[in-house]
């Protein structure tokens, strides 16, 4: 490919993925100026997602011809994001809400299912190998999200990681904006946890000081594990060969029991998970597709395309 091609695909206009990441960017900047006169740090934060707003921008219009390192930083970007703005979510939350919803949760955990699993499942099933299965399962949900687009990435299947990034991408900052808006904190707090010969289990430990090192408070509904193991479920069976789509299902079907097993989320919470990210891959994405195509077909775009064209016919009948 020509220098002329590079600097056309750098130039190109902003894929759903980084307006996606921007708009996300300016609402954040908006709460936190919200809450400025209650913390002295708001306003930092909420200057930097204003900057941020701009962050896709200036990444798909550098000068001249990019650098390996920042076309790769282009592409990989937003998902760098996906744990960053995770961990902003608690005082950010905290700062906005003074209570959660976590009653009404679950008063309609207990029309759904008839009893709260969550308090139910862990005594009734006490084995040690069953729970370790379950905060396997749990605990290994982080690292499947991400290999599947490293490795279409390493292995140059750049349109899938691509595809990747914006299904990831639209899955999580629909949860966030969700649990901006709707926070409930889970049976952690409302639940009553089960203590037993379980918890000496290296699994069990494992997912405990996870818990106590990343929790959200608020982030319970809709569970974004389950969004996100459903997501790269699906995303498995469009890219990848059945085995490994086959193992990412499991995996998915064993994060939407293990939420409720290790009593991290209610029932309702994980159900809601499946929904919410069916809903984001079936409805919400093909939205954010079809932007792009109306942008692409403008005058001064096809005119950059020309110009490269002529550029590249030039320089190779030159050569």
């Amino acid at each position: 490919m020509s220098a002329a091609w590079r600097e056309l695909e750098t130039r190109g206009p902003v894929r759903p993925v980084d307006g996606l990441l921007a708009a996300y960017n300016g609402t954040v900047a908006v709460l936190w100026l919200g809450v400025s006169a209650r913390v002295w740090y708001a306003i930092p934060l909420c200057l930097a997602h204003a900057a941020a707003t701009f962050l896709p921008a200036l990444l798909r219009h550098p000068s001249g011809v990019p650098s390996r390192l920042v076309r790769w930083l282009r592409e990989a970007y937003p998902l760098l994001w996906i744990p960053a703005l995770w961990i902003e979510l608690d005082p950010l939350i905290g700062w906005l809400h003074n209570a959660s919803y976590d009653q009404a949760i679950l008063a309609f955990d207990l029309v759904v299912f008839g009893v709260h699993l969550d308090r139910v499942w862990m005594p009734a099933m006490p084995q040690l190998w069953f729970s370790e299965l379950m905060h396997l399962a749990y605990y290994a949900y982080l690292p499947l999200i991400f290999l599947p687009p490293i490795v279409m990435a390493a292995t140059g299947r750049m349109k899938a990681f691509r595809d990747m990034t914006l299904r990831l991408m639209a899955t999580y900052v629909a949860c966030y904006l969700f649990y901006l808006t709707f926070p409930v904190v889970g049976p952690h707090e409302f639940g009553q946890p089960f203590q037993g010969e379980l918890a000496s289990g290296f699994f069990y430990q494992l997912g405990a000081g996870a818990h106590a090192s990343g929790n959200v408070r608020g982030a319970a509904f809709p569970s974004s594990h389950v969004a996100g193991a459903v997501t790269i479920a699906l995303l498995g069976w469009r890219y990848l060969s059945p085995g490994v789509a086959s193992l990412l299902t499991v995996e998915a079907a064993g994060v939407m029991m293990s939420t409720v097993y290790t009593q991290n989320h209610y029932g309702v919470d994980s159900v809601a998970g499946l929904v919410w990210a069916l809903l984001i891959q079936l409805c919400v994405v093909p939205l954010l597709l079809r932007q792009p195509v109306r942008r692409t077909t403008r005058a001064g775009w096809q005119a950059a395309k020309g110009r490269a064209l002529l550029a590249d016919v030039t320089t190779r009948g030159g050569a």
